[in-house]
């Protein structure tokens, strides 16, 4: 037994090394990698001040960014516009203006080590950064007035925010305990946004004309970005699909069930899913009078939103955001619910000025991006391979992420969008008209006793 321990031991030992780049004598390789991760030299919050403030009049009044949101807008601004997935950024979660350092990987991440490395890695240089600045945060509590280098690096960034260090001690000791509690780690997103941009473009045309014609903001389109950077494929730990990301049970009320023959979810499908979410937003829009209430309740559901609302009924002349992150619960409205309608904001001005904050944003783009979406009901069970020309099959899997197979056989009443015309003996083709009026849930019904042509 003893000899088979023995026989393991040096397997595992090498397995656990392997995946730790920082074990045993790896001290100079660990410096020599730490070396390459470089601190950013920070600008000016108001570098981006032209695009916060809609110098040109892009964005819808409704959507102008307030004095209150501002450090916020801004600080998601620069993650969305300024900083990749190889940065990370060091703030704290309640002030956002407030940012020790924004680390860049990049170097790091291109020495071709594993991403399991990778991973390690960035998260133990992360954690020593932290532990830095909270050194730092220390040696100044305990003297105030220090000029030291430490204590110089935190003056600047605390004066730069026009915060005071209080004099009293108690107080001083209060104040840097809650700045060591509150570091928070960011890591960028502006690959992502970039991205979800050009996947975002045969959609684009079709979704600002259906919001339109419900009578809401196409600014609203930023919520499939914040959700998801407008990846259909994504998928949370808590079940939510798709671009808008929609849990099963409210994609329920708006969308048929995902069948099981062949299994497929219509939350992955990009036209559909935003029809739901023009609905599911429109009644967010008359459940809470305003948009920024509404936009949040995207996020945080309208219960909380509506007690809050009520609670403070009376207090002000009229309730809108502030007023409620101000005064709700931390309980019930944490880090993501507060920051999500300064995310969303942040979004809407970076859409609004995508040319000039992303480059070579048209280059992928294969299909037309201003052909309007077509919906189209199936009249009876098929396969798409076997009912379409290979123009049309083409453009049917590109726009149905829900159709996994094309040599599966689908059933009568599967929703099918396209930019393509398809079959009039085989599928029924939806109005605008029809669209307005009902839910996809409900366009079963509109297919009435209509035959379908097998030949």
């Amino acid at each position: 037994m003893i000899v088979r321990y023995l026989l393991i031991f040096p397997i595992i030992l090498f397995c656990f090394t392997a995946s730790d780049p920082h074990f045993g004598n790896s001290s100079r390789n660990k410096d020599k990698l730490s070396s390459q991760v470089k601190e950013l030299p920070w600008m000016s919050v108001n570098a981006f001040e032209k695009y916060l403030k809609d110098h040109d009049d892009r964005v819808a009044n409704e959507f102008i960014v307030s004095d209150y949101f501002y450090p916020t807008v801004n600080f998601w601004f620069l993650i969305y516009t300024q900083f990749t997935s190889n940065h990370v950024v060091l703030h704290d979660k309640n002030n956002l203006s407030l940012i020790y350092k924004v680390l860049d990987f990049s170097q790091l991440k291109a020495q071709g080590l594993s991403a399991n490395s990778i991973y390690i890695l960035q998260n133990k240089i992360t954690q020593e950064k932290i532990s830095e600045i909270k050194r730092h945060l220390a040696i100044l509590e305990k003297s105030p007035f220090s000029l030291g280098r430490e204590a110089k690096f935190i003056h600047k960034i605390l004066d730069d925010n026009k915060i005071k260090i209080p004099i009293n001690k108690v107080q001083r000791k209060l104040f840097f305990q809650s700045l060591r509690e509150n570091i928070r780690t960011q890591t960028g997103q502006r690959n992502f946004i970039k991205d979800g941009i050009v996947r975002s473009l045969p959609y684009k045309t079709f979704i600002h004309n259906f919001f339109k014609q419900m009578e809401l903001p196409s600014e609203l389109l930023a919520i499939p970005f914040l959700e998801s950077s407008f990846n259909p494929k994504a998928e949370s730990k808590v079940g939510a699909l798709g671009v808008w990301q929609f849990m099963p049970l409210i994609a329920s009320y708006y969308v048929p069930k995902k069948s099981k023959r062949p299994e497929f979810d219509y939350r992955s499908n990009i036209g559909v899913i935003s029809i739901a979410a023009a609905y599911l937003m429109k009644e967010n829009i008359q459940l809470m009078k305003s948009w920024d209430l509404a936009v949040t309740a995207y996020n945080s559901g309208t219960k909380h939103l509506i007690q809050t609302k009520r609670q403070l009924n009376g207090r002000f002349p009229k309730i809108n955001l502030e007023h409620v992150i101000r005064h709700s619960d931390s309980n019930h409205f944490g880090f993501a619910s507060k920051n999500f309608y300064g995310e969303f904001l942040a979004l809407v001005h970076a859409l609004a000025y995508e040319e000039e904050l992303f480059d070579e944003l048209h280059q992928h783009d294969r299909y037309n991006v201003e052909a309007d979406l077509k919906f189209h009901l199936t009249k009876c069970s098929l396969r798409f391979d076997k009912s379409l020309s290979s123009k049309q099959l083409d453009d049917v899997l590109f726009h149905n992420h829900h159709i996994v197979s094309k040599e599966l056989s689908y059933p009568k009443l599967t929703i099918v969008t396209s930019k393509e015309g398809l079959p009039r003996e085989k599928f029924f083709q939806l109005s605008l008209n029809d669209m307005k009026k009902f839910k996809p849930i409900e366009w079963e019904k509109l297919l009435g006793r209509q035959s379908c042509s097998t030949r």
